[in-house]
């Protein structure tokens, strides 16, 4: 695995790891990281002046919500202190937003695992700039400021302080699902997301069977947990969920099991 350095902790380089990571994967190497919140920090951030004590949550929210979405997902840096109940203390809407946003990455460890096993056996990414999936659509040839996390799910990071909004393009060819208010948007046009501090603008493409596992604190507590299979309708949806030990070796020597999912759009009558 790699990561991008020893970043700033500034709205300026979370922006820049973005586009980042979406280089690096189209490079061919999947395993990628960041410093959430940033590693340096700026000296209003480090002896916790009171002005600049918003602007320092935001931001670490913000990072994390995209580290929640990135091939590895890892706070680190020199003070502030990260750890959740720290970071967040006296502010209880951001530790509720933390605490979603790192529960969410544990359920989404079935389709994750999954993820990973095809950068090993099919020479396959994580995160994917629009390009690698709708490169019939011009539009997303130069967008580097959202990407896919697998081909079901569309990420759209914000990096600006205060921005309660952002703009977000969806791409032609398929319809797409917004995950805060389930709502579907047709592809092919630019949307305007609402993005309160404590959400980043999330979306998943139609036709898409994403797994979900129980809620656990860590990735070993209930491995064999019962997975919750979403489906989400607007075109024939496959998935192959892979599974394993989960440690050691073992998948290298044929000891895995990939099972395939397969969802078919309902038929239109005519007439």
């Amino acid at each position: 695995a790699v990561w991008s350095g020893d970043v700033a902790a500034r709205w300026s380089n979370l922006r820049d790891q973005i586009s980042a990571g979406a280089n690096l994967s189209l490079s061919g190497i999947p395993n990628w990281t960041h410093d959430i919140g940033g590693f340096a920090v700026e000296d209003r951030y480090s002896k916790q002046d009171p002005a600049a004590l918003p602007e320092w949550r935001e931001l670490y929210l913000r990072w994390f919500q995209f580290g929640a979405f990135s091939p590895l997902f890892r706070s680190h840096g020199e003070f502030p202190l990260r750890e959740i109940p720290q970071v967040s203390e006296g502010d209880p809407a951001m530790r509720a937003a933390l605490i979603h946003y790192d529960k969410l990455r544990y359920r989404l460890l079935p389709y994750i695992y999954t993820l990973a096993a095809g950068t090993w056996f099919d020479d396959g990414t994580i995160m994917r700039p629009l390009v690698m999936d709708f490169a019939g659509d011009k539009r997303a040839w130069g967008i580097d400021d959202e990407y896919m996390f697998g081909r079901a799910l569309l990420v759209a990071p914000v990096s600006e302080f205060k921005a309660r909004a952002r703009q977000v393009y969806l791409p032609a060819g398929s319809d797409w699902y917004e995950e805060a208010s389930g709502k579907r948007i047709a592809g092919g046009q630019d949307y305007t997301a609402p993005a309160p501090r404590e959400q980043m603008p999330l979306f998943v493409r139609a036709g898409s069977i994403v797994p979900l596992g129980p809620e656990v604190q860590w990735s070993g507590e209930n491995p064999q947990g019962p997975l919750t299979i979403h489906i989400f309708p607007g075109a024939d949806s496959s998935f192959t969920l892979y599974e394993d030990q989960c440690e050691g070796l073992g998948y290298a020597r044929g000891e895995f099991a990939r099972i395939r999912l397969v969802g078919l759009a309902p038929v239109q009558s005519v007439g």
